[in-house]
């Protein structure tokens, strides 16, 4: 069971249908069940923010003073490995609190549109991206770890079928 914590902290609203806290919740859940992931409650943050914040959070946890599309924070990357979850105090109670995602709603959207797909498929690739990196995987290290972790990506998006 997912426990999200979803925050608009833009002043754009969703349309209808839209990518509000049903769509992401819907995103992490497969996300959780491709990885099999099977603890009783795992807890995220999600956050919709502006290039005002995604800046600040860049420049101070990164010492990147630019805007990005998505940023994230797992709870203890220590205890976390590449194929999943480690069995260790991150679990508390039946708990597995892995962190925040931060998502930059412009940022989104002008990729979205450069990308030529909608303002979901990029939400919803920009979330599926952020998990992955609370669950330890980082493009940054290798070639091979960019490949893996986008595989792992298009399969999760791949059946959300947006």
């Amino acid at each position: 069971m997912l426990d999200l914590v979803f925050e608009n902290h833009t002043a754009d609203n969703p349309p209808a249908g839209g990518w509000d806290e049903k769509f992401f919740r819907r995103i992490l859940n497969i996300g959780i069940k491709k990885l099999k992931i099977k603890d009783e409650k795992v807890e995220i943050s999600l956050n919709l923010v502006g290039d005002a914040k995604i800046r600040e959070l860049n420049k101070k946890y990164r010492g990147k003073n630019k805007v990005t599309d998505v940023l994230s924070f797992p709870l203890n990357p220590a205890l976390l490995k590449k194929d999943g979850v480690k069995e260790t105090s991150l679990k508390n109670y039946g708990i597995l609190s892995l962190g925040d995602i931060f998502i930059c709603l412009p940022v989104a959207k002008k990729e979205a549109i450069a990308d030529k797909m909608t303002l979901q498929a990029k939400l919803a690739q920009l979330t599926t991206h952020g998990f992955l990196h609370l669950l330890g995987y980082d493009h940054e290290i290798s070639a091979k770890e960019t490949k893996r972790m986008l595989s792992l990506e298009n399969k999760i998006l791949k059946q959300l079928n947006i």
